[in-house]
């Protein structure tokens, strides 16, 4: 196992948007790693988290940041269709990698990046942090022991508000909501039932983005069969109305032989109100005394860890591969209007 200077893992980020910061604070604050780099493609935002946060560079060039031979891993949170070229290069650089979700968006981006893992030997991981959230880590703790008898049917609704697609994003119009949001649920539902998705049937249609001039549909409905014979439905739009009391919209349903569970993580546990206004604290991203806390921090620590320990994170290439298959299949299912095999 390999050991690392002065005990810490050195690490940079490359891309220091809304996911990014959350990557940053994260690790600035764990005793075991050394924050090294940031970069971002807006020179005065990577200059000032440097700053903020104490990394010894802020970079706008990934390259650079990659050929620092300090660093021994690094996050990758970029625009879901950016991520090949820049995953495949730091695997090449012998770097751990931590790789936002979506893995890609195409099967051939995801394969060149399985291979580039391969051939590096280092550790990859695809964060799809969810499965640390508390209520899918019980689930699945549960059906391991046993107590809600075999999955056998999942429904997964995850949507956003319109705020996403034209304020929040500058590239929706580069993926499709099998890559933005179903990916989340359907990397739970394939967790739970151990099994790899067979047939992929589904729709979509654009009206509301279609109008504004951003291209990619307003929601997508696809029904998987697995080959272990469980089926899912999953559903994401993204034109949900701005008035909305939360940004996410969230339902997931799973029948089991003997047993039920219903997971609703959309409501904040925190709701605040004054004489002059209403607040709540969003599910999505939390922090206790200026820390984050939850799932989000939960999953980058165990990505640190296993690199630490050399252990195989949870969320490996391979799974992100096979996650990839069936995303595209949903995509490509609902522009052809005809059922894909896997």
């Amino acid at each position: 196992m390999k050991v690392y200077a002065d005990g810490n893992l050195r690490y940079g980020v490359i891309g220091a948007g809304i996911q990014g910061q959350k990557h940053i604070e994260v690790i600035d604050l764990m005793p075991n790693t050394s924050l090294i780099a940031i970069c971002d493609a807006q020179a005065e935002r990577a200059r000032s988290m440097a700053l903020k946060h104490g990394a010894q560079h802020a970079l706008v060039d990934w390259q650079e940041l990659l050929a620092l031979d300090e660093i021994d891993a690094v996050s990758i949170a970029l625009p879901d269709h950016l991520h090949r070229e820049v995953t495949v290069a730091a695997l090449e650089a012998g770097k751990h990698v931590l790789l936002e979700k979506p893995m890609a968006t195409s099967v051939e981006d995801a394969e060149a990046i399985v291979e580039a893992q391969k051939a590096a030997g280092t550790k990859l991981m695809i964060n799809w942090s969810n499965r640390w959230m508390q209520a899918f880590a019980k689930t699945k703790e549960r059906l391991d022991a046993g107590d809600l008898g075999d999955p056998l049917y999942v429904y997964a609704r995850l949507n956003n508000t319109l705020y996403v697609p034209t304020q929040m994003l500058s590239w929706s119009a580069n993926t499709r909501l099998p890559f933005w949001l179903i990916c989340h649920r359907y990397d739970i539902a394939r967790w739970y039932f151990g099994s790899e998705a067979k047939k992929v049937t589904a729709v979509s249609r654009s009206v509301v983005l279609k109008e504004k001039g951003i291209d990619t549909p307003d929601f997508y409905q696809a029904t998987v069969e697995f080959e272990d014979g469980q089926v899912g439905n999953f559903e994401s739009c993204w034109i949900l109305p701005e008035s909305m009391p939360y940004l996410v919209d969230s339902k997931f349903q799973l029948i089991c032989t003997s047993g039920y569970v219903n997971i609703d993580p959309t409501p904040p546990v925190h709701q605040l109100a004054t004489e002059e206004a209403y607040s709540h604290e969003g599910f999505l991203f939390g922090n206790v005394f200026g820390e984050p806390v939850g799932f989000v921090r939960n999953a980058i620590e165990h990505f640190v860890n296993c690199c630490l320990t050399d252990r195989t994170p949870m969320i490996t290439g391979e799974d992100g591969l096979q996650i990839t298959r069936a995303l595209a299949a949903m995509v490509e299912a609902a522009e052809t209007g005809e059922a894909v095999y896997l």
